[in-house]
């Protein structure tokens, strides 16, 4: 569907009265009002039970599709119409006769190298205390030893095998959580109900910030008991309070106000709610290792200690380069990590040896990894000899001038800079283009803003015909 450029506006730390999150320097590429809107909304709030509390709802749907070819927006109340009612799905739970905390199967952790549904069916039936999968999503990812683009039956089939498995190994009362992408969660929820009972489903809002058109911001991690589940430990006696109390909303994560909050004694801690905000995606290099798909390591902390003991097994099916059984070994829990591909196993195996050695296996590295989660080519590290948001301001001051976006001949023909700056520096048109889209943006709320000259973005163009070649 068409839909108009929405943005949510701008949030401002209590603390410091900067904007929630740090743009460093690209403020110059993004709009001054706020950014555009995802798909979780937490601007707004709404009483589904009211007509009153749906309208903040119904006016977002209005401003998103008021343009034509729309002309009215139906408001349908479902509930009305018994015979379009879900039906409840049949539930076939067996009647478990167990103790919760009944003498544990003796597991060590271990790490297998081995199909999923192979390795898993060696392992005893009722032995797991936290299951977690974070499989394929079949959307062409390019993994080291898997097709991720198969026919969508066979996929579901090939998850349905292995969330049976999951369920099996799981213990009574405990916990099976699986991470997916919503639409394809949708239909491990249809299969999971069958046999194991909902606890909740958790929405973790993965990206700091969106980048286009209503994008999905969003993963589902669908959390499903084996039978009445225990009650949460990481709830009833919390050892690790840090991971399950969340920043409070609007509070940025800047070291120096972070700092100033912990010398004048600031609370800003939130209670934890099925919204995950505050944990984000891995975005710069220097943090990821040859793994396409890499989870934050914060995510897996609040998992195993909101659902499990010390001393308690976690199972990863799809371990890939280890965060699961990393963050179980670093937090006094045994694992076991399930991984197909060599490659990732051997590099999970050398990084369970650095903690092993007192190490972080998740610090800052030297090295550019060679795997990508995007299609977008990665450039080379080189040294600018003019920096990108100058270059983007230059181009910004040429559509101004040309009342549209400028060409790469025109940025030739009436660009201060050489164009092979341009060539070196960006992936795309487009990128270089951003400034020019914009408007540019203030981290500081409209009554704080004091009006500046603007900083001269011409720098010292004598020295181009000497270092180009460099």
């Amino acid at each position: 569907m068409r839909h108009t450029k929405t943005r949510i506006q701008y949030t401002y730390c209590p603390a410091c009265q900067r904007t929630t999150k740090d743009y460093g320097g690209k403020k110059h590429v993004y709009h001054e009002y706020g950014t555009l809107m995802s798909d979780v909304w937490r601007d707004i709030e709404c009483n589904p039970h009211t007509r009153e509390g749906i309208e903040p709802v119904v006016e977002r749907l209005q401003d998103l599709f008021g343009l034509p070819p729309y002309k009215t927006l139906y408001l349908l109340d479902l509930r009305a119409c018994m015979s379009l009612q879900p039906k409840p799905l049949k539930v076939h739970e067996p009647l478990f006769d167990f103790e919760w905390e009944a003498k544990p199967v003796p597991l060590e952790s271990c790490l297998i190298n081995d199909d999923c549904l192979r390795a898993m069916r060696e392992i005893p039936s009722d032995s797991i205390d936290f299951c977690f999968a974070d499989p394929p999503y079949n959307l062409r990812k390019k993994y080291d030893h898997w097709n991720d683009d198969i026919d969508s039956i066979e996929y579901f089939r090939w998850c349905d095998e292995w969330l049976s498995e999951l369920a099996r190994v799981l213990k009574p009362g405990r916990t099976l959580a699986v991470l997916n992408i919503p639409l394809w969660a949708v239909r491990h929820y249809q299969f999971l109900g069958q046999t194991l009972r909902f606890q909740n489903w958790i929405v973790w809002e993965a990206l700091s910030f969106p980048v286009r058109m209503i994008m999905p911001a969003h993963y589902s991690i669908l959390c499903f008991s084996k039978g009445a589940p225990r009650p949460l430990p990481g709830l009833v006696s919390p050892a690790e309070p840090d991971y399950l109390t969340p920043l409070a909303e609007n509070f940025c994560l800047r070291d120096s106000c972070v700092r100033q909050r912990r010398a004048q004694r600031i609370n800003d801690r939130g209670e934890l709610s099925d919204l995950w905000y505050d944990i984000h995606r891995l975005k710069h290099n220097s943090y990821r290792v040859d793994h396409p798909c890499q989870l934050p390591p914060m995510l897996m902390r609040r998992l195993i200690a909101l659902f499990t003991k010390p001393g308690e097994v976690v199972l990863d099916c799809f371990n890939g380069a280890g965060t699961t059984t990393l963050v179980a070994h670093q937090m006094g829990r045994r694992f076991i990590g399930i991984e197909i591909s060599k490659k990732y196993h051997e590099l999970t195996v050398q990084r369970h040896q650095q903690v092993a050695c007192g190490l972080d296996p998740f610090a800052k590295r030297g090295e550019v990894p060679s795997a990508k989660n995007s299609p977008v080519p990665r450039l080379p590290r080189q040294k600018y000899v003019v920096s990108k948001k100058a270059l983007q301001l230059e181009v910004k001051r040429i559509a101004q001038i040309l009342g549209r976006l400028p060409t790469r001949e025109d940025v030739q023909k009436m660009g201060q800079y050489p164009v092979e700056l341009y060539d070196r520096y960006f992936v795309s048109w487009g990128e270089v283009c951003a400034a020019a889209r914009t408007t540019g943006m203030s981290e500081l709320p409209p009554h704080l803003r004091q009006t500046k000259p603007a900083p001269s973005h011409v720098e010292n163009i004598e020295q181009f015909s000497l270092t180009l070649d460099e």
